[in-house]
């Protein structure tokens, strides 16, 4: 389903493909926060790692470019909730994960597209909720 997701928000973003590699590329974030600074240190670790993997990836194909989806976690589930908190917080994560791509790799700021999911791409509403606090990586062919 999530290669499914990916293509289509390609095809809306007009990128000609976008390939779910890997599906362990993601971040995770703290609750109601954009701050990678906030998570534990075996998050951090995990976090940095994927980083790192996604700046290797884009130094070994310097043509394609990198989307950044942010996702947020649904408490209520209401388009309300949708509108005044989960679109800012996801966009905002993505704009996080870019600038310390750009920050900490060197990576051209061009080679970054930045999606929003808020929280309408929940992965679970159970104890796993933390997952929902995430950005995914997706690689992006060249048109």
């Amino acid at each position: 389903m999530r290669k499914v997701l990916c293509l289509l928000v390609g095809l809306v973003m007009g990128i000609s493909a976008v390939h779910a590699q890997d599906t362990s590329l993601f971040i995770l974030f703290p609750g109601n926060s954009s701050n990678l600074e906030r998570v534990g240190t075996d998050q951090a670790i995990k976090n940095n790692e994927v980083f790192t993997e996604v700046a290797r990836i884009l130094a070994e194909n310097p043509r394609q470019r990198i989307l950044i989806d942010g996702h947020a976690n649904p408490v209520i589930g209401t388009s309300q909730e949708e509108r005044n908190v989960l679109a800012a917080l996801s966009q905002k994560r993505a704009e996080i994960a870019a600038e310390f791509l750009v920050k900490y790799y060197n990576i051209d700021p061009s080679r970054i597209i930045l999606a929003s999911a808020g929280g309408r791409l929940a992965v679970s509403r159970s104890s796993e909720a933390y997952l929902n606090r995430r950005v995914n990586f997706f690689i992006v062919e060249p048109r």
